[in-house]
């Protein structure tokens, strides 16, 4: 089964709408892109089922120092059929701009490992998994004596 170019959009809409608000400090907007009834389970490894827990993680997320001056990245997304929703991969970068004195720096690197599903017309996260990615989390293949 292929993934018509609607849908394709779609979820760039939604990841949008994600970033937009992590990025703006929007807590309700965050809160919005997940389904009343969706897992988040964050870099750490921890579990925020349903919209309480995850506005709760946002609420912490959002309340951290030196936060603001930041944006998310996503790339290099895969987009399948699974179920009824679409399984999508993607790697991203978190950047922030300080203003004084004027600098930009990566914060964070890392993997999201998403089920979307569409509900009245719209596509929101049923499932949303956030890794890290640095020199001890990334897969390594390759193998020198092979």
């Amino acid at each position: 089964m292929t993934v018509s170019a609607d849908d394709r959009f779609g979820v760039h809409d939604l990841f949008m709408a994600y970033v937009q608000a992590a990025d703006t400090g929007d807590l309700e907007g965050y809160v919005a892109t997940f389904m009343a009834d969706a897992l988040l389970v964050d870099s750490d490894g921890r579990s925020h089922k349903g919209a309480a827990a995850i506005r709760d993680y946002a609420h912490a997320f959002l309340s951290q120092p030196n936060g603001r001056g930041r944006i998310h990245f996503f790339q290099q997304m895969t987009v399948k059929p699974e179920g009824a929703g679409l399984r999508v991969f993607s790697f991203w970068t978190v950047v922030q701009a300080i203003a004084n004195p004027r600098e930009t720096r990566v914060r964070s690197l890392g993997t999201c490992d998403d089920l979307c599903l569409k509900v009245d017309g719209a596509w929101r996260f049923a499932e949303r998994r956030i890794g890290r990615w640095n020199d001890e989390t990334a897969p390594w293949l390759f193998n020198p004596s092979a």
